[in-house]
């Protein structure tokens, strides 16, 4: 990814989207560390960076930036002598411990052989470029499979705190709490065995018979919209809004059009891109970075399909909410922008692709697909063309 990155930056002009940057704050590391700094500090980078260094400033815009990440990058930052050094080894750290606890939970459904094959298609993903960027995928995915995790081995309350930390994170992070209470409710779990045993009748009142009772350890799930509350009061206390948040979309131009209403908007977008270029008023790039959403997309909704039939419950009702989320509040002029990038982070979808390419050609053939896309996205982030 660097590589291609950097490449990318010292041998193609920039886009005009470099005016993004109206701070200078990515460009402000010298001849070398800008270079270096290409792959990894674009779009919304800025909006960290500047959160780390001063705080929330403006209303308007920044309250739809979660605050742990930032608060970290302070921290670490006191350290470093760099919030963006910081922000940078925040995100490296947090996917190495991302992968090896994903792999770990992997091997815990579906056994050695597909649990190897989920970290490399993580990696892969031409999304994966956001994992060691400034930006907030890779703290949020070590969160939540070590909630997963957690709850899978029984230790609830770290489930719990892993769960509010995600919530204060991402505006998705609450979304853990649903998927986990099913977890508790159904397993599989680690840490006791089931109060009653599988339903053998048939119908529909058999199959969602709990098979865990609750217990007072249940309200540890409870807790993990503490992030999210203990955000918005701030924003209460801080701009007299406790809503600022979902006020801040529309900053974004983001609203509710109804589930999955970005689908189809996007379909028309892809295909409105697609026939510009092939009569010669459009361009290939916006073509292919359209269709690209539109493919991703779809094959996401399939792979949600999948892990609700392959994977234990909570596994589908996480993705299946994640999706819902993503696909459901559209930006007009690009619907689906941004969804790959979120799609990264709904890591069931990765563990039913590891189940389901047991073929090693299919499997191998898939990862060196996602990773020519991925060199092709970081190239373009590098050289500030939207690429999510």
């Amino acid at each position: 990814m660097w590589g291609a990155g950097v490449t990318a930056f010292l041998a193609f002009p920039l886009s005009v989207h470099e005016r993004f940057d109206h701070a200078g704050l990515t460009r402000s590391f010298g001849e070398v560390g800008n270079a270096l700094a290409a792959p990894a500090v674009r779009w919304d980078s800025n909006w960290y960076v500047d959160l780390a260094s001063h705080g929330y400033r403006h209303e308007a815009v920044e309250p739809a930036f979660f605050p742990l990440y930032p608060l970290l990058m302070r921290a670490l930052g006191e350290l470093t002598g760099s919030v963006v050094v910081a922000g940078l080894a925040i995100s490296m750290v947090a996917f190495a411990v991302a992968l090896v606890l994903l792999g770990r939970l992997a091997e815990l459904e579906m056994g050695p052989d597909a649990a190897r094959r989920v970290a490399p298609l993580v990696a892969f993903f031409p999304a994966a470029l956001f994992f060691s960027a400034v930006y907030t995928e890779a703290l949020f995915l070590a969160l939540e499979v070590g909630a997963f995790y957690a709850a899978r081995r029984g230790r609830w309350g770290w489930a719990g705190a892993l769960g509010i930390l995600g919530a204060a994170t991402r505006n998705t992070g609450a979304l853990l709490a649903p998927a986990l209470l099913v977890l508790y409710l159904y397993g599989p779990r680690a840490d006791r065995p089931p109060d009653t045993p599988p339903a053998r009748e048939s119908g529909w009142r058999a199959r969602i018979r709990p098979r865990y009772r609750l217990r007072p350890d249940v309200l540890w799930i409870a807790t993990i919209p503490l992030g999210l509350v203990a955000y918005l009061a701030y924003m209460q206390v801080h701009f007299g809004d406790w809503l600022a948040p979902l006020h801040a979309q529309e900053h974004f131009r983001r609203s509710f059009e109804g589930p999955l209403s970005a689908l189809g908007m996007g379909a028309d977008r892809a295909w409105e891109a697609v026939r510009a270029w092939l009569d010669g008023s459009g361009g290939l790039g916006e073509a292919a970075r359209k269709s690209g959403q539109l493919a991703i997309a779809c094959g996401a909704l399939a792979a949600t399909v999948g892990v609700l039939r392959r994977l234990p419950a909570a596994y589908g009702v996480y993705a299946a909410v994640a999706m819902l989320s993503i696909l459901s509040f559209p930006y007009p002029p690009g619907p689906l922008a941004s969804s790959i990038r979120y799609v990264a982070v709904v890591f069931p979808l990765f563990m039913w692709l590891a189940l389901v390419l047991r073929d090693r050609r299919a499997y191998w053939a898939t990862v060196a697909v996602f990773a020519a896309m991925l060199a092709y996205a970081t190239a373009r982030f590098a050289t500030w063309h939207f690429v999510a």
